[in-house]
């Protein structure tokens, strides 16, 4: 039979490498979005794919206040949003994508008590969905459909 990774790869699939932090058991990865690289939590739980506002020059991002509140761990807050964004994983990338910028502040709190560096963003579920993501959490791999 045929491994996982191989059957994968013929549909088409890219890999990209996952860290899974030891302490939190949080999914991490690199990911670029317009050329500028940063650490981000893949975010099975989080709706849309998030940076934290303070990176909005790095990313070089365009964005707008959304007209309306979403919710948060932290309780409800109005992001500002951006789109027409580059978003790469390794050989992967996606030219057209929809981003959030908000306050990560509190993520970061967090996950400096669990013992782990800060990150700039969050990859969420739309991000999971479009790309059609499996992710393999034994070999530390996500893979991605171009």
């Amino acid at each position: 039979m045929a491994s996982f990774k191989k059957l994968l790869l013929a549909q088409g699939y890219i890999a990209h490498n996952l860290r899974i932090a030891s302490k939190s058991g949080h999914i991490v990865t690199k990911a670029s979005i317009n050329g500028y690289s940063g650490r981000f939590i893949v975010d099975t739980g989080a709706s849309a794919t998030c940076v934290n506002q303070g990176m909005y020059k790095e990313f070089q991002l365009e964005t707008e206040f959304m007209d309306r509140q979403i919710g948060t761990a932290s309780g409800s807050l109005r992001p500002r949003i951006s789109h027409k964004n580059t978003l790469e994983l390794g050989d992967w990338s996606d030219q057209d994508v929809t981003l959030l910028s908000m306050d990560m502040s509190f993520i970061n709190t967090a996950l400096k008590t669990e013992g782990m560096r800060s990150i700039q963003g969050l990859l969420g579920a739309d991000f999971l969905i479009g790309s059609e993501a499996i992710i393999d959490y034994k070999g530390k791999k996500i893979y991605l459909k171009p």
